[in-house]
């Protein structure tokens, strides 16, 4: 394959889809699915913002583009991208620039044109491609087809059946469970019988439920239902399975309550769905917010390695980085909490 040379001067993943006359659209698939806005991930590209929901030290997103010129039927292509972030949360550029360099390589300017077998296989060997699990790429999916006002899947009338009458519930796909969760806006039936049925749902229905509900943006009469019940609930599994389910509805009240509900006495899969699902619910800018005080507190009854690495995470969200440290830094802080701070900076100081 031939190509212009002037490509290889191309440094952003923005500049080589448009070289390639490519729209596209970012969505994270690190914490939670959620659509990043085009002008947030090019000043991520340009290292001018951090990249806004890390995990575990790296930036996780799928880029979905597709030909500008493009019917609307097509379907688009689909890179699920994984790149180290440095200390500061930006994109390590020179990781971005390999990838770049071996898609022009490959495929010079013809990026959304269909691949041959073997270009299929060269790029999919990238190190920074990665599948991500099955209800993220079906959470992406259910958000896309609300975004372009494309039919639910073919899997979407058995799960609005099973989830009003949970006797079918055997059958039902997790595609069609995505696009129920993506659709409760304009389904008031299925809201309520999620609200009234959730915690007796067979358990692999309402995990598999929970892990739908945690992408999408909850309709407020089932965020305060599930809320509520996060203040009442006894059981530890289906504790966990009521706070993933609420990841998008923390603008409510009743859900806030459930999770300071939660922390005060948490088992530790409890927190760490906290921290890994629903951390803007501790964002003290929020009308309601819950203290990250306690958060921490909860942390620091874990084991010092569980305290570090999930501190550790948090530290590089941008949203939370500096309430965390102004927290920490607090004179009044419990001993318990200083004690597991203190540890964790005397290992970081040690390990540098």
């Amino acid at each position: 394959m031939t190509f212009d040379a002037s490509l290889m001067s191309i440094s952003t993943l923005s500049e080589l889809l448009h070289e390639g006359q490519s729209a596209f659209l970012c969505y994270d698939l690190g914490r939670r699915v959620q659509p990043i806005s085009t002008n947030v991930f090019q000043a991520v590209e340009q290292q001018r913002t951090p990249y806004p929901y890390p995990v575990q030290g790296h930036a996780c997103f799928a880029l979905v583009f597709w030909p500008q010129l493009a019917t609307s039927e097509q379907d688009p292509y689909l890179w699920f991208l994984k790149f180290p972030l440095d200390e500061r949360g930006l994109l390590e550029a020179s990781h971005v620039q390999q990838f770049i360099t071996s898609v022009i390589t490959l495929l010079g300017q013809q990026v959304t044109h269909a691949l041959t077998p073997e270009q299929e296989q060269q790029i999919q060997q990238s190190p920074y491609l990665f599948t991500p699990i099955e209800a993220k790429r079906a959470a992406l999916h259910a958000q896309l087809a609300q975004v372009w006002q494309r039919p639910a899947s073919v899997h979407y009338e058995l799960a609005l059946t099973a989830l009003q009458q949970p006797e079918h519930w055997q059958q039902v796909g997790v595609q069609g469970l995505h696009d129920v969760a993506a659709r409760l806006a304009e389904q008031t039936q299925v809201c309520d019988a999620i609200a009234t049925q959730f915690l007796t749902y067979p358990q692999p229905l309402r995990q598999a439920l929970a892990a739908a509900l945690e992408h999408q943006q909850l309709p407020p009469g089932l965020a305060q239902s599930l809320g509520r019940q996060l203040q009442q609930c006894d059981a530890d599994a289906a504790r966990v399975d009521l706070l993933r389910s609420v990841a998008g509805g923390i603008d409510n009240a009743e859900v806030v309550a459930g999770i300071q509900h939660i922390l005060q006495q948490p088992s530790q899969d409890e927190v760490i769905v906290c921290t890994a699902r629903l951390w803007d619910a501790f964002d003290p800018v929020r009308q309601h917010a819950v203290p990250l005080q306690q958060l921490l507190d909860a942390m620091a009854q874990l084991p010092a390695d569980y305290f570090a690495g999930l501190l550790s995470d948090l530290l590089r969200l941008p949203m939370l980085r500096p309430h965390l440290l102004s927290t920490l830094q607090r004179d009044d802080l419990p001993q318990q909490i200083k004690a597991a701070w203190q540890h964790f900076t005397g290992v970081a100081t040690h390990a540098q």
